[in-house]
């Protein structure tokens, strides 16, 4: 049995807790008391299940990190990252290290200073997708592998015998930080081309839509290149360069997927702002090392609009 933080009550972080609360010793950072225990409409795919399934779940709640722990789960949206690393290093004596599950440009070099290598993993939750309101969380669990690597093979170990043990499949990957800033482009640019489109169903029937989405995204491609030269052994970075009506047809049925449509309707309940946050990352890094970016940039009016009228509302 392993004693958990996770750092980050939304989805991710929640979902967690319920998946390994049975197995293991697990508290959640919370800013202030749950009063009633988690309402959870889960569609486990790992059972061929069909339909949502309602269950209720108390997780362990602390207000403060002040306890000892194997490992913390840092599970706080992109953007929320920078306001906790502040604690996240003066409290690093009291785990072994962390585990950073969340999308992310460039971890490596935000954590530089803050934390030593030796503590630093990240782990991407592809096996979960969703969201939350009020009522509580709408989540699908994807029967499919939790990608984590890291430079404390023996946690991510342990982390990975503890995912199995509730269900969830692993993948080593030797390339994770790599891996990791060549997804967060798809999600990055998703949020200009939805924003335009005003809704996922239609952007997803839109073929000419989602053909201007894959140009970007062979910007973006290029934006890594400069960047990390690791994300060159990223295998998706050459199905992208694949002649446009193939890569625009995967594409296409990826998003037109009842589960992939339903995942992301759940995400935009509260995690859109972090899609925007990563559009505007990799379109000033890509302007910056000297790329005119004409296709990611070509959403930016749209995305300046959305936010101007979120600011008066």
């Amino acid at each position: 049995m392993s004693r958990y933080l996770i750092y980050g009550a939304g989805t991710i972080g929640l979902t967690l807790a319920w998946l390994l609360s049975p197995y293991n010793d697990v508290d959640v950072l919370v800013r202030k008391p749950l009063t009633k225990p988690v309402s959870l409409a889960v569609k486990d795919l790992r059972q061929k299940a069909k339909v949502y399934e309602k269950k209720t779940f108390q997780p362990k709640t602390v207000l403060e990190y002040k306890k000892t722990y194997d490992c913390v789960l840092v599970t706080v949206n992109r953007y929320q990252l920078h306001e906790i690393l502040p604690v996240l290093s003066a409290k690093q004596g009291l785990t072994k290290g962390f585990i950073f599950i969340q999308n992310h440009w460039n971890l490596i070099n935000e954590l530089k200073g803050c934390l030593p290598k030796e503590k630093i993993m990240a782990a991407f939750p592809s096996n979960i997708g969703g969201g939350r309101d009020q009522k509580g969380l709408e989540v699908i669990l994807f029967d499919e592998a939790v990608r984590l690597g890291g430079f404390n093979k023996k946690l991510i170990q342990t982390f990975r015998n503890d995912l199995h043990q509730a269900g969830v499949k692993t993948a080593y990957d030797k390339n994770i930080f790599a891996w990791l800033k060549v997804h967060y482009l798809q999600q990055s640019i998703t949020a200009g081309a939805l924003l335009e489109k005003k809704d996922f169903q239609t952007l997803a029937q839109d073929r000419q839509a989602l053909q201007r989405m894959v140009r970007a995204l062979r910007e973006g491609v290029d934006v890594c290149y400069r960047l990390e030269p690791a994300t060159r052994r990223i295998g998706i970075t050459k199905m992208i360069r694949l002649p446009i009506t193939c890569v625009t047809a995967v594409l296409q049925k990826l998003f037109l997927n009842q589960n992939t449509q339903e995942m992301v309707r759940n995400h935009m309940k509260q995690g859109l702002s972090e899609w925007i946050y990563g559009y505007q990352e990799v379109l000033a890094d890509g302007l910056e090392a000297g790329l005119e970016m004409t296709y990611w940039k070509s959403y930016q009016t749209g995305l300046e609009n959305y936010l101007r009228n979120e600011r008066r509302n």
